[in-house]
């Protein structure tokens, strides 16, 4: 998934909520799109977040035997390979990270259950007792490990999903995108990484997808029922309160984005809401939609709404 699909499915699902609602104002949807957008970015970082807390609980439980009263040898003398990753620092001692974290009270604290259960289960996680007992390891051991624990040990356990939907009603769209940008900002981890380095990614491009949104729900918004109008031309054999509102509101969607935004190709436009459609509507709403919406491309170049400059002149 690319950020742009994100923000079109973003903004559909705003707008269809919005319009149930017997009032909306382009203030309100302008500000819950921007906020949703920016709970993908916390998403990020959560993610980021919780295996700096694994690692915490991994201390704080050394720490906790070695001052036992009666303290064994192993105790005192853990092995502390783990805690000791190097790849861990370089995460926590980034200053975006340490930034972001304390302006936007990111935190594990009331979800410290969870930081519990993955700890457990990487303990008796073979790759995790492979790495802790070789005789030595090297950096890219350290990064493969963090790299296998976020890939297989909590990405694919439903817990980190549950749990993370429990945390925002946002984020269940967000998860694909998201995950596969801290994926990619653990492999690019190198060693000997400054504070200062760019080690961290956006979710998104900061102000082209932020006017990319703006303008797209603004748009939709003011043009949806001109956009009806206009899709009821071309669906004379339906009666249009037969068709889904959602169906409805991704071609309307569509026809605001074809007009609105020269420098995106119609095909590309086309594409991203059939794709959308396959999972956000009924089975065979995609050829439905693609019907229509090539008459209305059709139309749209005849009366010159649509102009394509740039980029958007491929097809």
């Amino acid at each position: 998934m690319t950020s742009r699909r994100l923000i079109r499915i973003k903004v559909l699902q705003l707008l269809y909520a919005f319009s149930k609602k017997e009032s909306a104002t382009i203030a309100e949807i302008e500000r819950e799109i921007l906020q949703s957008m920016n709970k993908s970015t916390d998403l990020y970082y959560e993610t980021l977040f919780l295996l700096i807390e694994i690692r915490r609980k991994a201390f704080l439980k050394i720490d906790t035997a070695r001052n036992r009263h009666f303290a064994s040898n192993k105790d005192l003398n853990p092995n502390t390979r783990f805690i000791e990753n190097p790849v861990f620092d370089i995460i926590e001692k980034n200053k975006k990270f340490q930034n972001y974290i304390n302006n936007n009270m990111i935190s594990w604290n009331d979800s410290q259950e969870t930081v519990l259960y993955f700890y457990n289960k990487m303990l008796e996680w073979s790759k995790y007792q492979k790495y802790m007992s070789k005789q030595s390891v090297t950096f890219d051991d350290h990064k493969q490990l963090i790299l296998d624990i976020f890939a297989e040990l909590i990405i694919q356990d439903d817990i980190f999903f549950q749990m993370l939907e429990e945390k925002s009603i946002y984020w269940n769209d967000d998860f694909e995108l998201v995950l596969s940008i801290v994926y990619k900002t653990l492999w690019h981890i190198r060693e000997n990484m400054t504070a200062d380095d760019g080690l961290l990614f956006p979710v998104y491009k900061p102000q082209e997808d932020t006017e990319f949104a703006r303008t797209l729900v603004r748009k939709t918004f003011l043009e949806f029922d001109k956009n009806i109008q206009l899709i009821d031309q071309h669906t004379k054999n339906w009666e249009l309160d037969r068709i889904s509102e959602m169906d409805k509101l991704i071609m309307g969607c569509a026809v605001s984005e074809l007009k609105n935004f020269p420098s995106i190709p119609i095909k590309v436009t086309l594409d991203e809401y059939i794709e959308i459609s396959k999972t956000y509507s009924s089975p065979k709403s995609g050829a439905f939609i693609n019907g229509v919406l090539d008459k209305i491309v059709k139309q749209l170049k005849e009366t010159n709404e649509i102009i394509k400059t740039g980029r958007g002149l491929v097809e």
